[in-house]
């Protein structure tokens, strides 16, 4: 009788592995579907830009360099603004610190003058 409740529960086990592959392989499809997505859109612009500026005077190849130009200067404004985040961040502490030290120091001033 525990065999057969062994195995049943081993019969349990293996689908919810199954299951969870299935969901774990959707999931990377759907990031890949999205990824793909994004890059289409990068394409379609660039072939929009190079049709707007050449008319039919330029091949796949162009539209590939244009594309990831696109996606590279992106990827660098988007860095560029978290680092702005982080200064903006860091600058606002060390403000706070600097308000925090002045107000000490009035605050012992007026106590010294207050003795």
């Amino acid at each position: 009788m525990s065999n057969l409740i062994d195995t049943y529960n081993n019969m349990l086990e293996a689908r919810a592995v199954e299951a969870e592959d299935v969901v774990k392989e959707a999931e990377a499809t759907q990031e890949v579907d999205e990824r793909v997505e994004v890059l289409a859109k990068y394409a379609e612009a660039a072939d929009g830009l190079l049709a707007d500026e050449y008319g039919e005077d330029y091949d796949e190849n162009d539209v590939e360099k244009l594309a990831t130009l696109m996606i590279n200067y992106d990827i660098e404004n988007e860095e560029a603004a978290e680092k702005v985040a982080e200064f903006e961040q860091a600058g606002q502490i060390m403000a706070n610190a600097f308000a925090q030290e002045l107000d000490r120091i009035s605050n012992d001033s007026e106590s010294d003058n207050k003795e």
